[in-house]
Protein backbone atom coordinates (compact mmCIF):
# COMPACT_ATOMS: atom_id res chain seq x y z
CA UNK A 1 0.00 0.00 0.00
CA UNK A 2 2.79 2.44 0.84
CA UNK A 3 6.31 2.37 -0.71
CA UNK A 4 9.14 4.59 0.21
CA UNK A 5 11.88 4.70 -1.40
CA UNK A 6 15.57 6.17 -0.85
CA UNK A 7 13.88 9.20 1.00
CA UNK A 8 16.45 12.00 2.14
CA UNK A 9 15.33 15.26 4.22
CA UNK A 10 17.30 18.12 5.18
CA UNK A 11 16.57 20.99 7.11
CA UNK A 12 18.53 23.23 9.01
CA UNK A 13 21.47 22.34 7.84
CA UNK A 14 20.54 18.99 9.29
CA UNK A 15 20.15 15.15 7.30
CA UNK A 16 17.22 14.10 9.46
CA UNK A 17 16.89 11.31 6.39
CA UNK A 18 19.25 9.60 4.75
CA UNK A 19 18.09 7.22 2.00
CA UNK A 20 15.15 5.50 4.08
CA UNK A 21 13.14 3.03 2.11
CA UNK A 22 10.26 0.86 3.76
CA UNK A 23 6.96 -0.98 2.57
CA UNK A 24 4.12 -1.39 4.33
CA UNK A 25 1.52 -3.44 2.80
CA UNK A 26 -2.37 -3.62 2.69
CA UNK A 27 -3.96 -4.53 5.71
CA UNK A 28 -0.59 -4.81 7.91
CA UNK A 29 0.41 -3.17 10.82
CA UNK A 30 4.01 -2.24 10.31
CA UNK A 31 6.01 -0.12 13.46
CA UNK A 32 8.93 1.87 13.35
CA UNK A 33 11.19 1.83 16.49
CA UNK A 34 14.12 3.57 16.85
CA UNK A 35 16.10 5.95 19.68
CA UNK A 36 15.28 9.53 20.16
CA UNK A 37 16.60 12.13 17.17
CA UNK A 38 16.44 9.25 14.64
CA UNK A 39 14.03 10.53 12.31
CA UNK A 40 10.83 8.50 13.26
CA UNK A 41 8.70 11.56 13.49
CA UNK A 42 10.63 13.45 10.47
CA UNK A 43 9.68 10.28 8.35
CA UNK A 44 6.05 10.18 9.02
CA UNK A 45 5.79 14.32 8.81
CA UNK A 46 7.35 13.77 5.13
CA UNK A 47 5.01 10.85 4.31
CA UNK A 48 2.20 12.92 5.39
CA UNK A 49 2.88 16.13 3.36
CA UNK A 50 4.36 18.08 6.24
CA UNK A 51 7.84 18.22 4.90
CA UNK A 52 9.14 17.52 1.26
CA UNK A 53 11.70 15.48 1.14
CA UNK A 54 15.33 16.37 -1.29
CA UNK A 55 15.50 12.95 -2.81
CA UNK A 56 13.47 9.67 -2.98
CA UNK A 57 10.00 9.00 -4.01
CA UNK A 58 7.13 7.98 -2.20
CA UNK A 59 4.19 5.71 -3.37
CA UNK A 60 0.46 5.33 -2.00
CA UNK A 61 -1.50 2.38 -3.64
CA UNK A 62 0.55 3.31 -6.93
CA UNK A 63 0.51 7.08 -6.71
CA UNK A 64 2.98 8.70 -6.51
CA UNK A 65 2.52 11.34 -3.52
CA UNK A 66 5.93 13.14 -3.35
CA UNK A 67 5.57 16.12 -2.21
CA UNK A 68 1.85 17.13 -2.31
CA UNK A 69 0.75 18.94 -0.41
CA UNK A 70 -0.81 17.50 3.30
CA UNK A 71 -4.40 18.28 2.84
CA UNK A 72 -4.20 16.70 -0.27
CA UNK A 73 -2.10 13.38 0.75
CA UNK A 74 -5.23 13.36 3.68
CA UNK A 75 -7.90 13.42 1.20
CA UNK A 76 -6.22 10.37 -0.62
CA UNK A 77 -6.55 8.43 2.30
CA UNK A 78 -3.42 8.80 4.14
CA UNK A 79 -4.49 10.51 7.42
CA UNK A 80 -2.33 10.97 10.20
CA UNK A 81 -2.51 10.90 14.36
CA UNK A 82 0.31 13.50 15.16
CA UNK A 83 2.64 13.19 18.14
CA UNK A 84 0.93 15.14 21.11
CA UNK A 85 -2.90 14.96 20.02
CA UNK A 86 -3.54 18.43 18.37
CA UNK A 87 -7.25 18.08 19.06
CA UNK A 88 -8.97 21.48 19.29
CA UNK A 89 -9.39 21.96 23.49
CA UNK A 90 -11.43 24.59 22.95
CA UNK A 91 -14.40 22.43 20.68
CA UNK A 92 -16.19 19.35 21.84
CA UNK A 93 -15.32 15.70 21.51
CA UNK A 94 -18.15 15.82 18.64
CA UNK A 95 -17.01 18.66 17.19
CA UNK A 96 -13.27 17.44 16.85
CA UNK A 97 -14.72 14.28 15.75
CA UNK A 98 -17.09 16.17 12.96
CA UNK A 99 -14.21 18.04 11.52
CA UNK A 100 -12.01 14.88 10.90
CA UNK A 101 -14.99 14.05 7.72
CA UNK A 102 -13.34 16.56 5.65
CA UNK A 103 -10.15 13.80 4.61
CA UNK A 104 -13.15 12.20 3.36
CA UNK A 105 -13.83 14.94 0.57
CA UNK A 106 -14.55 14.39 -2.52
CA UNK A 107 -13.02 10.65 -1.74
CA UNK A 108 -15.56 8.19 0.51
CA UNK A 109 -18.90 9.12 2.41
CA UNK A 110 -16.97 10.18 5.99
CA UNK A 111 -16.57 7.49 9.05
CA UNK A 112 -19.68 7.69 11.27
CA UNK A 113 -20.00 8.73 14.84
CA UNK A 114 -21.29 5.57 16.06
CA UNK A 115 -18.16 3.62 14.75
CA UNK A 116 -15.91 5.75 16.63
CA UNK A 117 -18.08 5.45 19.74
CA UNK A 118 -18.39 1.56 19.42
CA UNK A 119 -14.59 1.75 19.25
CA UNK A 120 -14.28 4.30 22.19
CA UNK A 121 -17.43 4.27 23.99
CA UNK A 122 -16.03 6.95 26.58
CA UNK A 123 -16.02 9.38 23.90
CA UNK A 124 -19.80 9.19 23.24
CA UNK A 125 -19.97 9.32 27.32
CA UNK A 126 -18.31 12.72 26.73
CA UNK A 127 -19.23 13.72 23.56
CA UNK A 128 -20.44 17.49 24.47
CA UNK A 129 -17.86 18.21 27.07
CA UNK A 130 -14.80 20.25 25.93
CA UNK A 131 -11.94 18.02 24.46
CA UNK A 132 -9.10 19.53 26.66
CA UNK A 133 -10.74 18.82 29.73
CA UNK A 134 -10.30 15.22 28.38
CA UNK A 135 -7.92 13.08 30.01
CA UNK A 136 -4.48 11.85 28.13
CA UNK A 137 -5.68 8.55 27.57
CA UNK A 138 -9.26 10.32 26.46
CA UNK A 139 -7.96 12.94 23.88
CA UNK A 140 -5.35 10.08 22.55
CA UNK A 141 -8.54 8.19 21.65
CA UNK A 142 -9.77 11.44 20.28
CA UNK A 143 -7.64 11.98 18.30
CA UNK A 144 -7.40 8.57 16.66
CA UNK A 145 -11.51 8.64 16.51
CA UNK A 146 -11.04 12.29 14.74
CA UNK A 147 -8.46 10.49 11.81
CA UNK A 148 -11.07 7.40 11.60
CA UNK A 149 -13.73 10.02 10.58
CA UNK A 150 -11.42 10.84 7.38
CA UNK A 151 -11.73 7.04 6.39
CA UNK A 152 -8.39 6.13 6.27
CA UNK A 153 -6.85 3.67 3.92
CA UNK A 154 -3.73 4.11 5.91
CA UNK A 155 -3.61 4.93 9.71
CA UNK A 156 -0.26 6.51 10.90
CA UNK A 157 -0.28 7.23 13.89
CA UNK A 158 2.91 8.97 16.22
CA UNK A 159 4.02 8.21 19.42
CA UNK A 160 0.05 6.91 20.78
CA UNK A 161 1.41 5.62 24.13
CA UNK A 162 3.56 8.96 24.45
CA UNK A 163 2.68 10.22 28.23
CA UNK A 164 -0.32 7.59 29.01
CA UNK A 165 -0.33 5.44 31.82
CA UNK A 166 -0.50 1.69 31.00
CA UNK A 167 -4.41 1.42 31.36
CA UNK A 168 -5.33 3.69 28.43
CA UNK A 169 -2.25 2.18 26.71
CA UNK A 170 -3.75 -0.94 26.83
CA UNK A 171 -7.20 0.81 25.60
CA UNK A 172 -5.38 2.20 22.63
CA UNK A 173 -3.27 -0.16 21.48
CA UNK A 174 -6.18 -3.18 21.71
CA UNK A 175 -8.47 -0.40 19.69
CA UNK A 176 -5.74 -0.44 17.23
CA UNK A 177 -5.31 -4.14 17.31
CA UNK A 178 -9.47 -4.01 16.19
CA UNK A 179 -9.34 -1.82 13.63
CA UNK A 180 -6.17 -4.16 12.25
CA UNK A 181 -8.39 -7.29 12.05
CA UNK A 182 -11.11 -5.51 10.47
CA UNK A 183 -8.51 -4.54 7.64
CA UNK A 184 -6.87 -1.26 8.42
CA UNK A 185 -3.85 -0.84 7.55
CA UNK A 186 -1.46 0.91 10.34
CA UNK A 187 2.00 2.24 10.45
CA UNK A 188 2.97 3.38 14.04
CA UNK A 189 5.97 4.90 15.43
CA UNK A 190 5.97 3.45 19.15
CA UNK A 191 9.00 4.74 21.32
CA UNK A 192 8.27 1.89 23.55
CA UNK A 193 9.81 -1.22 21.24
CA UNK A 194 8.24 -4.31 23.21
CA UNK A 195 4.91 -2.66 22.82
CA UNK A 196 5.49 -2.30 19.14
CA UNK A 197 6.78 -5.87 18.37
CA UNK A 198 4.06 -6.95 20.16
CA UNK A 199 1.48 -5.09 18.16
CA UNK A 200 2.99 -5.10 14.25
CA UNK A 201 3.94 -7.82 11.93
CA UNK A 202 6.65 -6.24 10.69
CA UNK A 203 8.71 -3.47 11.93
CA UNK A 204 11.90 -1.52 10.90
CA UNK A 205 14.22 0.10 13.40
CA UNK A 206 15.61 3.31 12.50
CA UNK A 207 18.84 4.99 13.86
CA UNK A 208 20.40 8.20 12.41
CA UNK A 209 18.01 8.55 9.59
CA UNK A 210 18.66 5.24 8.06
CA UNK A 211 17.31 1.77 8.49
CA UNK A 212 19.31 -0.83 10.27
CA UNK A 213 17.04 -3.36 10.86
CA UNK A 214 13.89 -4.80 9.20
CA UNK A 215 11.64 -7.58 9.12
CA UNK A 216 9.24 -9.64 10.94
CA UNK A 217 8.02 -8.11 14.43
CA UNK A 218 8.25 -12.08 16.30
CA UNK A 219 12.25 -12.21 14.20
CA UNK A 220 13.27 -9.03 15.52
CA UNK A 221 11.99 -9.24 19.37
CA UNK A 222 14.50 -12.55 19.35
CA UNK A 223 16.87 -10.38 17.60
CA UNK A 224 19.96 -10.41 19.84
CA UNK A 225 21.03 -6.95 18.36
CA UNK A 226 17.57 -5.71 18.74
CA UNK A 227 17.37 -6.89 22.45
CA UNK A 228 20.91 -5.69 23.42
CA UNK A 229 19.91 -2.23 22.38
CA UNK A 230 16.15 -1.28 21.65
CA UNK A 231 14.65 -4.13 24.61
CA UNK A 232 16.48 -3.77 28.11
CA UNK A 233 15.22 -5.90 30.90
CA UNK A 234 13.69 -2.82 32.73
CA UNK A 235 11.46 -2.06 29.47
CA UNK A 236 7.64 -3.36 30.55
CA UNK A 237 5.04 -4.19 28.57
CA UNK A 238 1.18 -4.15 28.73
CA UNK A 239 -0.55 -5.17 31.64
Amino acid sequence: MLRIADVHMAYSGIDALRGVSLDVPAGAMVALIGPNGAGKSTLLNTISGVFKPTRGRIVFEGRDITGLRADKVARAGLLQVPEGRQILGPLTVEENLLLGTLAASGRAAAGKLEDVFDLFPILQARRTQEAGSLSGGQQQMLAIGRALMGRPRLLVLDEPSLGLAPIPVKQVFDALARLNRDGLTILVVEQNARLALDASRFAYVLEQGKVVHHGPSAELRDDPRVIEHYLPKHDTTLP
